[in-house]
């Protein structure tokens, strides 16, 4: 770059002002370049120079041979912080290196045609600011005429139109977007301009809702079309078109007619004001989803609901329905004329007022185990009736589970039992009397009996058949011995009188002595197996005689076993005692009521003896125990039973 000569003559008129470039212009050492000293500019090139200076807006000048640089405050910004400014003086090769195998051609062609170029909005990258950056222009290049006539330079008048550009490209790939969102959409869109509403797009999903192609709707008033939709939409759209307010119409009925066949069902619809990028209106956009099988199966859930409760209020019983956390949802009117109670008393969790309060947090106890768990729910309880009186109910109430296996509902029921309870009462009063007047004269009867064993014991030649008579008469003493028992215990568990002495002891002794004891009067073979020598704590007598009865029932009801197993397993702080035989097994639909009071699995009593009192009690003991107890069971393979009892603190930590 030539230095700048500060002896330059400032009191060029066409020099004169122009800013920071007019300046610098002033200041340049113009002698020692190729279009020399201002003095000998010629008047072209003076005129055309006054005119940039003076001018705000973008000005560049390519002058002679070399093109040297002239330009504007104007344009000054263009050329960016840094790089290329300051370029007077400069060839135009030497400045605009990277776009040279543009503009050059281009100069070229205006000075030797000297027609001048226009370009609007032009793409030409230039190094700017450090870097190569995108750049839009819109320019003109002009020749510039010498005093001899002939075109000497070039006159470029520009703008920088980079952000208009790129927000027309923005709008463009906006524009894009948005009609791949409305082809790709699954719900139908469609877009309807002017009042006529006319279809200026379309897509696939809404084309599939009215059985029609796209060209038959674009570009056509769309009740053109679908006439026999006009009713119940073409005012409903004008007015969204008119107010710009949305409209938004849920399971809403339709039809269209398509080749002759009449296609209805039920669409979700919004309708939205469709606006000009001016924000006026010119339409309205509609997006229609097709809710045909929600609605139908909506319809037909109400009508089994309906019919649900028709059957629930024609029924004795009392009938609930709770949400998954156990709010109730509804009752049956039987609930409402049983308890006299408002709808208004019993949501919620009110239904918990009417229980008996000794009874209150035993119920509510068990409600909140099943919910927590999803077991089925059941409990006797007090209700209060509409006349004040309380009375015994059942209350059970089963999970409902949806296909992915989550709570939606629990259905329960409510079940009179006042006069069943009443009747028990009193049974066992019978038999807590019962029983104790018949210890006393059984105690004696087996007492004689054991003096007439030692008596007979010292006769050499006593008859067969007084033998036989006194071995029969000790077996059914023991019979009703320990049926007088089984009832004595029933009324002492009925009584809240079953006692526990617990103390630690080992497993695997508690389990050898029961099968030494069973196996004495039979011949089917008992093994143990598992953790047997483990350390639990419990009632030693009580725990005996609920294993003695489980291998004792195995004994009975599987014959045909040649084989028990007695088998313990850890399972957490518990031990897991289980009794499996061989036999027959159970049927699956009388196993939930094995251990109940009274139940019998041969409830014809022809084959085996009892009052179906053992397994009752054997559960009382095992959940006095804090255990839990069950049966397992497969026809033809075999069943077994088992309970759970905990381990001592030392067996624990091992």
């Amino acid at each position: 770059m030539p230095s700048l000569d500060n002896s330059t003559s400032n009191s060029y008129y066409f020099l004169e002002g122009g800013g920071e470039m007019g300046e610098l212009i002033r200041s340049y050492n113009w002698a020692a370049s190729p279009v020399g000293p201002p003095s000998s500019w010629p008047q072209s090139l003076r005129t055309t120079l006054a005119i940039m200076l003076r001018s705000a807006f973008p000005m560049f000048i390519f002058w002679g041979k070399d093109h040297l640089c002239f330009y504007n405050d104007a344009y000054r910004p263009s050329l960016g912080n840094n790089g290329k400014h300051p370029a007077i003086g400069k060839s135009a090769i030497d400045v605009w290196p990277e776009i040279w195998h543009f503009i050059g051609p281009l100069i070229h062609q205006v000075i030797s045609t000297g027609k001048a170029a226009w370009f609007e909005d032009h793409y030409l990258p230039i190094f700017r600011n450090g870097k190569l950056e995108d750049v839009y222009w819109t320019f003109s290049y002009s020749p510039i005429y010498g005093d001899q006539g002939t075109i000497e330079g070039v006159l470029v008048t520009c703008t920088e139109t980079t952000e208009k550009v790129n927000n027309h490209l923005r709008l463009i790939e906006s524009e894009k977007r948005f009609q791949r969102l409305i082809r790709e959409a699954t719900i139908g869109i469609i877009i309807l301009i002017g009042p006529e509403m006319t279809v200026q797009d379309a897509n696939s999903s809404y084309c599939a809702l009215i059985n029609k192609r796209a060209e038959e709707l674009i570009g056509k008033p769309l009740f053109d079309v679908i006439p026999e939709t006009a009713e119940n939409f073409l005012v409903l759209l004008r007015k969204v078109r008119e107010t710009g307010e949305p409209l938004y119409l849920c399971d809403c009925p339709y039809f269209v007619l398509a080749e002759g066949l009449k296609k209805e069902g039920f669409l979700n619809i919004v309708y939205q004001p469709y606006r000009e990028d001016d924000g006026r209106i010119s339409g309205v956009v509609a997006m229609c989803q097709d809710v045909t099988e929600q609605v139908i199966a909506k319809k037909k859930l109400q009508e089994s609901e309906a019919q649900f409760q028709l059957m629930a209020n024609s029924i004795v019983q009392m009938i609930w329905v709770t949400d998954p956390q156990g709010m109730h949802e509804w009752y049956n009117q039987r609930w409402y004329d049983f308890t006299g109670a408002s709808i208004e008393e019993t949501e919620g969790e009110g239904w918990s007022s009417m229980f008996h309060p000794d009874d209150r947090e035993r119920a509510w106890e068990k409600w909140r185990y099943s919910l927590s768990t999803g077991h089925p729910y059941e409990v006797e309880y007090r209700l209060r009736k509409k006349t004040g009186e309380y009375v015994w109910v059942l209350g059970r109430a089963e999970p409902i589970f949806n296909s992915e296996g989550k709570i939606t509902r629990w259905f329960g029921t409510c079940t009179d039992i006042n006069e069943q309870k009443k009747l028990q009462k009193q049974k066992e009063e019978f038999i807590s009397i019962a029983s104790h007047e018949l210890k006393t004269p059984l105690t004696s009867l087996k007492a004689s009996l054991q003096i007439m064993q030692r008596e007979f014991n010292k006769e050499e030649h006593l008859k067969p058949i007084l033998t036989k008579m006194l071995k029969s008469s000790n077996v059914h003493a023991d019979k009703l011995s320990r049926l007088v028992n089984d009832l004595l215990d029933v009324t002492k568990i009925d009584q809240g009188q079953l006692v526990l002495n617990k103390t630690s002891f080992i497993l695997r002794d508690l389990a050898k002595s029961c099968s030494e004891t069973i196996q004495l009067g039979t011949s089917v073979n008992i093994e143990l197996s598992g953790d047997l020598d483990v350390e639990v704590f419990g009632d030693y007598q009580k725990l005996e005689q609920v294993l003695i009865n489980l291998l004792s029932n195995s004994i009975k009801y599987a014959r045909t076993s040649e084989k028990i197993l007695i088998c313990a397993e850890r399972i957490n702080d518990f031990i897991k005692v289980s009794v499996e035989d061989f036999g027959p097994g159970i049927p699956k639909e009388k196993q939930e009521h094995l251990f109940g009071i009274y139940y019998r699995a041969d409830p014809g009593g022809h084959q085996y003896s009892g009052l179906g009192l053992g397994l009752y009690i054997c559960s009382t003991i095992v959940e006095n125990h804090g255990g839990l107890i069950g049966v397992e069971s497969e026809l033809g393979k075999g069943s077994t039973f088992w309970f759970t009892i905990p381990m001592t603190v030392q067996a624990k930590l091992l």
